[in-house]
C-alpha cells in the first residue's frame, strides 16, 4: 500500500468527540505467517558487547527515534535512519553474529519530532521523570487523532523501507508513549503530570482507545509485509475519577487480549522490566506486583502466543525484591521456562557474577528457538 493511501485511510477513521472512537474494525489481510521471530538472547547495545562474547547472542534490537527518522510529515525515512538500518544489518551479517532476524524499537513520545508535537492542540510541557525531578520534558497529547495519523504516516515510511529488508521481523508499538517505549507507564505517580494530563483533556477511555488504534495501525501497515508488532506491557497507569493515580493490572490483561484477538501471531506481548533470582535450582521473578500479568503471559505463551522480555537494568536485577539478589542468568532462565521467545539483555550483562557462559547461552538460545517455533502458525 502506498503511503498516500495509508494516510487517507487513517484520516478517514471515525473519531468520537475529543477522542478516538475505538480501534478500526478488521485486521489487515495477511497471506501467511510472519517473516520469523526475533528469538534467543538479544542485545540492544550490540556495540558494547565484547567481541569474544558476541556469539552468545542471537539477535539485535535497534532503537529508532521518530524525530531523527522522519524530518517532515509524509517524508520517507531520513538518511540517518537508513544508515542505522544498514549498520545493524552489516553487524548481523558478521561471522560472530549471523543474527537471522532483527527487531526495530520505534520511540515516539518525548522523541517525537516537533512538527508532530505541534499537531492538533499541541504538546504537553513540563512532563516530569520521577527518577529525576530536576528535568522536565515535552510529550505529545498522544490520544489526539492528528498526532496518531502522523504516527501512522511514519509507520508507512518504515514499511516502505523494510519491505525490501527481510531480516527485520518486528517493530514496537510506541504511538501512545511518554518518556519510554512502554505505553502502559505514564509517570502518573507525579502529581504535576496528573494535573498536566487532566488539563490537556486526558481520559482513561481516550488512552485505551489510542493504544488499540495504534495496534490496528501496525496491523494495517506492517503485517502485510510479514512484520509483527510488539507492545511492552506493564500494570496500566491511569487516573481515577478524582484525578488520583490508579494502577490496573486487569486493564493490562484486557489490552493484551485485545491485541491477541485482533492480531493473532502478529501481536507480540512484551515486558521490559523482568528480573529473577534463584530459589534452589528454580528461577523466581522479583516483581510480585506483576504476578497476575506474568501469569497471563505464561498461560498464553504455553499455548503458542509470542511473548518476549527485556530485563531490568543490571543494578535493579542484582538488588532484587526484599534484598533477594537476582541475576541475568536467572532472569533469562525464568523467561525460557515460561515459554518466551527472547530476552533482551541489559547493559554490562557480561559482568554479572552468575555469568552466562557459552554453554549456558547455547542452552538458553536452543530453548528460546524451540519456544519461538511454536508461535508462527496462523
Amino acid at each position: 500500500m502506498r503511503r498516500r493511501g495509508v494516510l487517507m485511510l487513517a484520516a478517514g477513521l471515525p473519531f468520537v468527540g475529543a477522542g478516538l472512537g475505538g480501534a478500526p474494525a478488521g485486521a489487515a489481510a495477511v497471506a501467511g505467517p510472519p517473516r520469523g521471530r526475533v528469538a534467543g538472547l538479544l542485545a540492544r547495545e550490540d556495540h558494547l558487547v565484547r567481541q569474544a562474547n558476541r556469539d552468545r547472542l542471537r539477535g539485535l534490537v535497534l532503537r529508532l527515534n521518530w524525530k531523527e527518522a522522519q524530518l517532515a510529515q509524509g517524508a520517507a525515512l531520513s538518511e540517518a535512519a537508513t544508515d542505522a538500518l544498514d549498520q545493524a544489518e552489516a553487524q548481523a551479517d558478521t561471522p560472530a553474529e549471523d543474527y537471522p532476524f532483527l527487531k526495530l524499537r520505534l520511540v515516539a513520545g518525548v522523541e517525537s519530532p516537533d512538527w508532530a508535537l505541534q499537531l492538533g492542540e499541541g504538546p504537553m510541557t513540563g512532563w516530569v521523570d520521577p527518577d529525576d525531578a530536576t528535568k522536565t520534558y515535552t510529550v505529545p497529547r498522544w490520544w489526539q487523532p492528528e498526532f496518531l495519523t502522523a504516527y501512522e504516516g511514519w509507520l508507512s515510511a518504515v514499511a516502505e523501507e523494510l519491505a525490501g529488508r527481510p531480516r527485520w521481523a518486528e517493530v514496537t508499538v510506541s504511538a501512545t508513549c511518554t518518556l519510554f517505549a512502554e505505553p502502559c507507564v505514564k509517570q502518573f505517580g507525579v502529581a504535576a503530570n496528573r494535573t498536566t494530563a487532566r488539563c490537556a483533556g486526558y481520559t482513561d477511555a481516550k488512552d485505551q482507545n489510542a493504544l488499540k488504534w495504534a495496534m490496528a495501525a501496525h496491523d494495517r501497515v506492517l503485517s502485510p509485509h510479514g512484520i509483527t508488532a510488539s507492545v511492552a506491557y506493564n500494570p496500566w497507569q491511569t487516573l481515577d475519577g478524582s484525578g488520583a493515580l490508579k494502577v490496573s493490572p486487569d486493564t493490562t490483561i484486557e489490552l493484551m487480549d485485545h491485541q491477541k484477538d485482533t492480531m493473532g501471531p502478529y501481536g507480540v506481548w512484551a515486558n521490559n522490566s523482568l528480573s529473577a533470582h534463584w530459589v534452589g535450582s528454580e528461577p523466581a521473578q522479583n516483581r510480585p506486583d506483576y504476578q497476575s500479568m506474568y501469569d497471563h503471559m505464561t498461560t498464553a505463551a504455553q499455548a503458542g502466543h509470542p511473548v518476549q522480555f527485556q530485563t531490568a537494568t543490571l543494578p535493579k536485577i542484582q538488588e532484587g525484591a526484599d534484598d533477594v539478589q537476582g541475576s541475568v542468568f536467572a532472569t533469562a532462565s525464568w523467561a525460557t521456562r515460561h515459554h518466551a521467545v527472547s530476552v533482551e539483555l541489559p547493559r554490562l550483562w557480561e559482568q554479572d557474577a552468575d555469568v552466562i557462559n557459552q554453554g549456558r547461552a547455547d542452552a538458553l538460545n536452543d530453548q528460546f528457538e524451540a519456544n519461538a517455533a511454536r508461535t508462527l502458525s496462523l
